[in-house]
């Protein structure tokens, strides 16, 4: 070997290494972002999700830590369930910056009609977006437990 094929192998190894190691920092910076969204858009869903059950079922509500003192003042279940569909529908028109079409979708059908499966394919929609590499093969038959299905 001659000493311009040894410089020239060793300028290939330093750019190979500056290139890898370039393409190692952009991967795990976009891991890290995808992860830091996913995070966040399951503390949104999570909320949405506990919204949707008090609509549901206003006189469970006491079981979720909502840290809403309004919350506290309703008198009665309408009331509830009035005040609860309004966060409900300002978190609709909020998502709309980052929740996929199908979610959209999925709570403004929740939203016009309030119903047990419409609760569960929104939860399947959001399901699906937050793991977006299909991890998920969950349906409405799966998720609806026998005392819901009314």
């Amino acid at each position: 070997m001659d000493i311009q094929t040894i410089i020239s192998t060793l300028g290939l190894i330093g750019i190979g290494g500056i290139v890898g190691g370039y393409l190692q920092h952009r991967w795990n910076m976009s891991s890290e972002t995808e992860l830091r969204t996913r995070t966040i858009n399951e503390d949104k869903y999570h909320s949405i999700l506990i919204f949707m059950r008090c609509i549901l079922k206003p006189e469970n509500a006491k079981q979720f830590d909502i840290n809403d003192p309004n919350m506290q003042k309703l008198k009665d279940k309408n009331e509830m369930k009035e005040y609860v569909k309004n966060k409900l529908t300002e978190f609709y028109y909020n998502s709309m910056l980052y929740a996929s079409d199908d979610v959209l979708r999925k709570m403004k059908k929740f939203i016009d009609t309030n119903s047990e499966s419409n609760f569960i394919e929104t939860a399947i929609a959001m399901r699906k977006d937050l793991w977006k590499n299909g991890r998920t093969e969950i349906n409405t038959i799966d998720f609806t437990l026998k005392d819901s299905a009314h």
